[in-house]
């Protein structure tokens, strides 16, 4: 069953469905992440994991139920009214200037007149403290002035997350962060994200296992549009039905096959 709602749920996500042409994506999906916490999303392909941020970000609109922030109601709210209450998401293909360096990626995300004539003044003392607090956050320092087009995949990917957190924002969806990355880049992955933890909320989708395992989180998993089970991965890996859906093998398969598998797990 999905959690409920608490005194300090942060996303409230109520019995939604959503539907393209009469295909039910997701269906009456309830989710509930307290403030501050950091929670996986899990799942085989066509689960819903993606549609289900398209939804809370406000690119697609339930045909019924709705989305809660901080108690407000905003599933029928524009996109830029959402981000503006602090709703961030990060795509899978890093989305950085990459004709800019480091440092003025971060300068431009940090600023806080967004306006055309605001970024064209010099930045502020306050905003270039920013930048270099958000460059050790992510690990960049040593790399400030150097053109995102030459940076490694994963370097890329930290950059990204730092421009997303520069709007400081209440709740920071990352959709599969780690895509392409090294052992060692996943590793410093979960790392900084643990490090947002808790000064944000943290809502991430990835299909890596050993990823999941190094983030040791509170687990979502979708399965048909629905939440199929809630737990920690431990217990899910033990769970002979997710094991069923989400590694496409009966439930009666050897747990010597699963252990020597289940790490690597694709959703």
């Amino acid at each position: 069953m999905p959690s409920e709602p608490t005194a300090e749920t942060l996303l409230d996500v109520r019995d939604i469905t959503v539907s393209f042409d009469g295909f039910k994506a997701i269906t009456s999906l309830s989710l509930s992440v307290p403030k501050g916490s950091l929670r996986v999303l899990i799942g085989p392909n066509g689960a819903g994991k993606s549609t289900l941020l398209d939804t809370i970000i406000g690119k697609v609109r339930p045909v019924s139920g709705e989305v809660r922030f901080g108690g407000e109601v905003i599933s029928k709210l524009p996109e830029h009214r959402i981000a503006g209450l602090g709703i961030c998401r990060k795509f899978q293909a890093p989305g950085v200037l990459e004709g800019l360096t480091v440092r003025q990626n971060l300068l431009l995300t940090a600023r806080k007149d967004k306006g055309v004539l605001g970024i064209l003044k010099a930045p502020t003392a306050a905003e270039q403290e920013r930048a270099d607090e958000l460059m050790r956050l992510t690990g960049l320092t040593e790399r400030a002035d150097v053109l995102a087009a030459s940076l490694a995949h994963g370097e890329k990917q930290w950059l990204e997350i730092g421009m997303v957190v520069a709007a400081d924002p209440q709740l920071l969806l990352l959709d599969e962060p780690t895509a392409g990355m090294t052992a060692q880049e996943t590793a410093q992955t979960a790392q900084l994200i643990h490090t947002l933890a808790g000064r944000h909320t943290v809502l991430v989708i990835d299909h890596d296992m050993h990823f999941v395992e190094l983030l040791n989180a509170p687990i979502t998993v979708l399965h048909q549009g629905q939440v199929f089970r809630e737990g920690d991965l431990d217990t899910l890996r033990n769970d002979p039905d997710v094991m069923e859906i989400y590694l496409g093998r009966p439930k009666d398969a050897e747990s010597g096959a699963q252990s020597s598998e289940g790490t690597h797990a694709r959703a």
